[in-house]
């Protein structure tokens, strides 16, 4: 089975915390390069393929929510996702230091 092919198109998806992903799986340090230059500041980092699922917010605050699930679950979509001061974040970013 060949999976589809998205796009590299890095959005922000946190709330608390400041999350970076794109559907599909793409090479992490191209994706890393993308989501620190779309996302300046946010110290981003621990770039990870993740399965997700677009599921309904209950809460109210949001139109949807991505839960992150098994591969092969109906409705799963690849992803790369990294997130705020994630593994490696100082060398995505460019800090050198402590």
């Amino acid at each position: 089975m060949r999976l589809k092919q998205y796009p590299l198109d890095v959005q922000s998806v946190g709330s608390d915390t400041y999350i970076a992903m794109s559907k599909g799986h793409h090479d992490l340090e191209t994706f890393m390069a993308a989501a620190v230059k779309e996302c300046p500041g946010w110290f981003l980092g621990g770039p990870q393929h993740k399965w997700c699922k677009t599921v309904p917010d209950r809460s109210g605050e949001f139109a949807h929510r991505y839960v992150f699930v098994e591969e092969g679950t109906p409705g799963a979509w690849p992803a790369t996702y990294c997130w705020e001061f994630g593994e490696d974040y100082k060398r995505y970013n460019g800090e050198v230091g402590t």
